[in-house]
This record gives structure tokens, C-alpha cells and sequence, in this order.
């Protein structure tokens, strides 16, 4: 019986250092996410946004005045990310509200990840508040994984058809549907984060329904 006992305090202390570890990491991911997403809304109220459209192969722009003037910058790789000032009012909004939801989806599951640390170090994980909490994430989480892509399309959309030279042989990118920018934008990690958080919360339901008939029997 000692030695077992030996032998479960170090896990036991493992497992907490591990879990203090994963607290401290998700809160600087977190705070880092909140800069981030200050610093899109600064931008923005400057009239300056970013946004990453697909890019035609094996253009080679002299520079980004090939599109006007509202492209300060840009940066080729597999798609094409511009650094773009002055747009229409409509499509600033949309695409600042797009990368918003992203910073978003980072924010909520570092604050799930942030309460199940506390909770275990707590030896409390099934507490009906955090199961709720887990609930209305993964919903928000799922709802942002069906509007991301729709809002982000349509800014994506605008923005291409609010450049200049964007049909010539020299542009980085060419002119797509508002369809093809949609589905260019669909990103399922949210909708897959927002469905494991809902079965997570099934599960902590179940959980703590069996952890209120165990304390009644005792």
C-alpha cells in the first residue's frame, strides 16, 4: 500500500504541473488573440485591412501599383495576402468582421480550455456552470464556422471588384463569383471545435448526473 501510494503522488503532481503548464500557455494564446484582434479593429477604423485571395499562377507584378492605389502591399505564396487601404465602407466592414470571428473562435476555445485547467485543478470538472459554458461555445463555435465563410466571401468578393488591372496579364489575381469566394473561404475547423465542444458537454451532463446518483448513495 505505500508503495502505491509512492508511486501515485508523483503522477499526481505530473498531472498538475501539466495541467498549470496548458493553463499558462491557453491564457498567453488567449491574451495574444485579443491583441490581435485590437489591433484589426485599430487598423480598421484607420481604413486598413488584410485579406487573402486566391492568386493566378505564375504572375509576377512588378509591384502592388498594378491594382491601384488601394493595394499598399503584396505578399505572393500559394494565395496572394494584400495589404489594402481606403476600400468601400461595406467591404472594410465585412472583412474586418471576418477576421474578427477568427481572433473569436481562438478567444472562446482558450477560455473552454482555460476553465477545464481551473476545474481539474480544482477536482471539480462536472460543475453544471461549466458544462453550460462548454454548451453555448461550441453553439457560438459552430454558428461562427457557418457565417465565417459567408462574410468573409463577400468581402473577398468586393474587394477584387473594387481594383483596378485586376483582368490583366501582370495582376497577381484574377475575378471569381461571389460562390467561388465563399467556398474558398470555408474553414471547418470551427465547425469541427464547435461539435466536439457539444459532445464534450454531453459528456460532462452525464458526468455529473452520475456524480449526483454516486453521492446519493453514499
Amino acid at each position: 500500500m505505500e508503495t502505491e501510494s509512492l508511486t501515485q503522488k508523483p503522477v499526481r503532481i505530473t498531472a498538475k504541473v501539466g495541467l498549470w503548464l496548458l493553463l499558462v500557455s491557453t491564457f498567453v494564446i488567449a491574451v495574444g488573440a485579443l491583441l490581435r484582434l485590437a489591433s484589426t479593429v485599430g487598423y480598421a477604423f484607420n481604413g486598413i485591412t488584410t485579406a487573402t485571395v486566391p492568386g493566378v499562377g505564375g504572375a509576377n507584378p512588378p509591384g502592388p501599383s498594378v491594382l491601384g492605389p488601394k493595394v499598399q502591399q503584396v505578399l505572393q505564396g500559394g494565395s496572394v495576402d494584400l495589404v489594402l487601404r481606403d476600400l468601400h465602407w461595406e467591404a472594410l466592414v465585412l472583412n474586418t468582421a471576418a477576421s474578427v470571428l477568427g481572433q473569436l473562435t481562438v478567444i472562446l476555445v482558450s477560455l473552454v480550455v482555460l476553465m477545464l485547467c481551473w476545474r481539474l485543478l480544482r477536482g471539480v470538472p462536472f460543475a453544471p456552470k461549466l458544462t453550460r459554458s462548454v454548451s453555448v461555445t461550441g453553439a457560438a463555435l459552430f454558428l461562427i464556422g457557418l457565417i465565417f465563410p459567408v462574410l468573409q466571401g463577400f468581402s473577398k468578393f468586393l474587394i477584387v471588384n473594387s481594383l483596378d488591372n485586376v483582368m490583366t496579364i501582370e495582376s497577381p489575381i484574377g475575378k471569381g463569383s461571389l460562390d467561388y469566394y465563399i467556398a474558398n473561404s470555408v474553414d471547418l475547423l470551427p465547425l469541427v471545435l464547435g461539435i466536439a465542444l457539444l459532445l464534450l458537454a454531453a459528456v460532462f451532463a452525464k458526468g455529473a448526473h452520475l456524480q449526483r446518483d454516486t453521492e446519493g448513495l453514499v
